[in-house]
């Protein structure tokens, strides 16, 4: 019960939503998302490309963090604070990603490589979002590429149901007892 409720805590704390799996086949899954990886690729580069250029850089408190958990390069981090993520503008890669709900008002933090978006949210905890979307810039880096991270991801969020999803069940246990940059450097 307690894993249940921290679980949910940490998916209100992070913006995520639940969304069912895809009702296609995996090879069918894998085509449709081989056939859009250029125009996801192109969404995702201009989507960081715009955070590293307004968003701030780590504080040395996140720095920390980071290393910690095994970014190698948290310099290149930015994190832009924003209600407006980014939206594509290519109608299959939008209808991809409203299906799994990375329009949702709830959704509160998104990584594209090195640029992390947060939603200011009062109901949020946006260090706890910072610390889980860390994760995933460390997952890309371990990743053969961004372009393999990308559609590994993908297919991994259309074949799952959203905590079963592999990144994301790592992000969420790796941050689960997360409490505080200060207070975890401590520790």
């Amino acid at each position: 019960m307690k894993i249940m409720i921290v679980t949910l805590t940490l998916m209100l704390m992070t913006g995520c939503t639940l969304h069912q799996k895809s009702t296609l086949s995996k090879t069918e899954i894998t085509q449709k998302v081989d056939r859009l990886m250029n125009e996801v690729e192109k969404f995702a580069l201009k989507s960081e490309s715009n955070a590293l250029k307004h968003g701030r850089k780590l504080t040395d408190a996140e720095m920390i963090y980071a290393k910690s958990m095994g970014i190698k390069y948290p310099e290149k981090v930015r994190v832009l604070y924003t209600f407006d993520f980014p939206v594509p503008q290519n109608k299959e890669v939008l209808k991809g990603f409203q299906e799994l709900g990375y329009d949702s008002f709830f959704v509160t933090g998104v990584t594209y490589r090195y640029g992390i978006y947060i939603k200011p949210r009062w109901w949020t905890n946006q260090e706890h979002v910072l610390a889980h979307e860390l994760i995933h810039v460390r997952q890309v880096e371990q990743a053969k590429g961004y372009r393999d991270f990308l559609r590994k991801y993908l297919i991994q969020a259309f074949t799952h149901e959203y905590f079963d999803i592999p990144y994301e069940h790592e992000a969420y246990s790796k941050t689960e007892a997360f409490n505080g940059f200060e207070k975890t450097n401590k520790m």
